[in-house]
């Protein structure tokens, strides 16, 4: 992520960080704990997509009925 320190990072909050940065995010994510982040954006099989959209929302839909998720957020196509 960016090592601004100034009052405008202050005010702004963290950055998303450059592409790298999130590869190298999305990548330890995989490996130290399994969790893989997929930009839909990145999938150019519909089917792929739609497979992965279909698994977010079920996922999702689960932890909001046992109460493990906070916000509900819609997962755009």
């Amino acid at each position: 992520m960016s090592g601004l320190k100034g009052s405008l990072a202050r005010a702004t909050g963290p950055s998303a960080g450059t592409p790298e940065e999130i590869g190298v995010l999305r990548r330890r994510a995989f490996v130290e704990h399994g969790v893989a982040m997929i930009h839909l954006a990145e999938v150019a099989d519909p089917w792929t997509k739609q497979a992965v959209i279909n698994e977010a929302r079920r996922q999702l839909e689960r932890k909001a009925e046992t109460g493990e998720a906070t916000a509900r957020r819609r997962v755009r196509r």
